[in-house]
């Protein structure tokens, strides 16, 4: 396999990823949503890039879209709920759509469409990820990072992919960047959490009181779906 890093959503282009199976990561907060919205029975999620976007699509289809997201970290005027992976629950989101944008995990998904396969990973679902990837040839993980900024969170769930694939024996080609990645992970291994609070996105959400968001979103493998992008919404693969 060969696989790549992108360090940032605004890094992404369409002759990047064309072709290729792309994994995109936002941990702090957007696909970690994402996979427990779906995990929750979510009937699918449309990623777009503004609030006027998300408006359009809810006078369209009525009561059964929720909105969500956030700017500045915040939740946006109008909307139902913000980026918090634990406001939606089964009772909340079963079979309905959810509608979604935020700073940085919508733009790296609408950047990454040109891509063969689009998938969608945080730390809660990284072993499936995993399994569903390691047959591939071609990959392509991308961080969202924070305003065109790198990020820990994202670089250390990228770091957890690689080193969980090499586990499972995939002979691996890495990028010099990628290389990096997977060295920040191993040296950090034991102490994600800790390495990722050092981090200003995540001492931002701390600031804002996201106190239970940051610990749910490094759990490890507590989900086992694999969102991806059927060229009109974000589903769960079969």
């Amino acid at each position: 396999m060969k696989l790549e890093v992108i360090g940032t959503a605004q890094q992404v282009s369409a002759d990047l990823v064309k072709g290729k199976t792309v994994v995109v990561i936002d941990v702090l907060r957007a696909t970690s949503v994402m996979v427990s919205a779906l995990n929750n029975g979510a009937k699918g999620i449309i990623p777009v890039l503004s609030p006027d976007d998300a408006f359009d699509i809810k006078k369209e289809n009525g009561t059964d879209v929720i909105l969500g997201g956030e700017r500045h970290a915040e939740p946006i005027e109008g909307f139902d709920y913000g980026n918090s992976p634990l406001s939606y629950n089964k009772e909340v989101i079963a079979g309905k759509l959810l509608v979604m944008t935020t700073t940085n995990g919508t733009l790296a998904i609408n950047n990454s469409l040109s891509a063969k396969e689009l998938l969608i990973a945080s730390f809660a679902n990284d072993k499936a990820i995993v399994n569903e990837i390691k047959n591939h040839k071609d990959v392509v993980l991308v961080c969202s990072g924070n305003n065109g900024l790198y990020t820990l969170e994202d670089a250390l769930c990228a770091g957890r992919i690689i080193h969980l694939l090499q586990e499972q024996s995939v002979e691996l080609e890495l990028t010099d960047f990628a290389l990096t990645i997977e060295s920040l992970y191993e040296i950090n291994a034991t102490k994600l959490h800790e390495t990722a609070s050092k981090g200003y996105h995540y001492n931002v959400l701390k600031t804002k009181g996201y106190l239970k968001d940051l610990e749910y979103c490094f759990r490890s493998g507590i989900c086992d779906n694999v969102p991806h992008w059927n060229g009109q919404v974000i589903e769960n693969k079969s």
